[in-house]
């Protein structure tokens, strides 16, 4: 425990991102989804890691540093704190996905998506969410090979340096496995746990907005990335990184902000029939109750009978 709280103490804006995903994650999908999640998910991290430590699978090779060693908590030679974040990296990537591949809903300014139980599971936010979080490694990974122009500090190195700002492309490979099994993980306890008529325990449908915190943690996450490959003085990487992202950006702001996104009667119908529990936060747009008939058919008035 004293190694734990002493990880916390060094690792800070690790434990800001980890308390961001447990809230995002329990107000949407409940707590047993989230814990188990958390707990499944590292132990896939741990795995994976330990494995490219000692064998250069999946990630390629590399080696820790032990200069913390005594100083943060250590699990079988792998700090805890960098399994540890592949969960909330997993849990907004799938956030995200589903957000820009699920109908919405906005009044005012609560924002809501039209989910089904069927896109929670589609193989297409599977596989977004996957690459998206291999995107977000494109940012981190470069950063943390170089901890030692800011507070992470030198934690590992590469054997051999990489080929992408000294990350191996393995790296990038490895990752894609690890976040299509983390997701995928996801999607499998979200349906056990979650489905039915009953709100699952911890959700909350009256928090306005509540699927917008899984996007926000990882925007938060891009953009500290960022931030600190410019403060470190790593620029061609983080005009790399912003090069990555522009055309991520442009298709998102697509999405949010066209009518054709939102509200359609359909899709609250559908929404509703897998959680009912939202009944009492979404209605039909006045837009929509009365549509007009398409051109040509319109119905057609009986013509007045002349009189003699």
């Amino acid at each position: 425990m004293a190694l734990l709280l002493s990880t916390i103490i060094l690792r800070p804006y690790v434990f800001v991102f980890l308390a961001a995903f447990l809230l995002g994650s329990v107000v949407n999908f409940g707590w047993r989804t989230t814990l188990l999640f958390m707990a499944l998910t590292y132990l896939v991290a741990l795995a994976c890691e330990w494995s490219s430590v000692h064998n250069g699978f999946p990630f390629g090779l590399y080696h820790y540093v032990e200069a913390t060693r005594g100083r943060e908590l250590w699990i079988d030679g792998v700090p805890f704190f960098d399994s540890l974040s592949f969960t909330f990296l997993g849990f907004a990537s799938y956030s995200t996905a589903l957000l820009l591949a699920a109908p919405l809903y906005r009044h005012g300014g609560d924002l809501r998506l039209l989910d089904t139980w069927t896109l929670r599971r589609s193989p297409r936010v599977w596989l977004m969410a996957a690459l998206f979080m291999v995107m977000v490694d494109t940012v981190v990974d470069p950063l943390s090979v170089r901890g030692d122009r800011w507070f992470l500090g030198r934690i590992f190195w590469y054997d051999p340096w990489g080929a992408h700002f000294g990350v191996p492309i393995s790296n990038y490979l490895g990752w894609f496995l690890v976040a299509a099994t983390a997701i995928a993980i996801f999607q499998l306890l979200d349906a056990r746990m979650s489905r039915g008529r009953n709100k699952p325990r911890g959700v909350l449908p009256a928090l306005p907005s509540r699927a917008l915190l899984g996007p926000m943690l990882y925007c938060g996450i891009v953009i500290f990335g960022i931030t600190m490959l410019f403060r470190i003085g790593a620029a061609e990487v983080a005009w790399a990184s912003l090069f990555i992202y522009l055309p991520f950006l442009a298709f998102a702001l697509h999405i949010l902000t066209r009518r054709e996104s939102y509200g359609a009667r359909d899709a609250i119908t559908r929404h509703l029939a897998d959680f009912p529990y939202d009944s009492a936060f979404l209605s039909t747009p006045p837009d929509l109750k009365a549509a007009p008939p398409p051109p040509g058919l319109e119905p057609q008035r009986p013509a007045a009978k002349r009189s003699r």
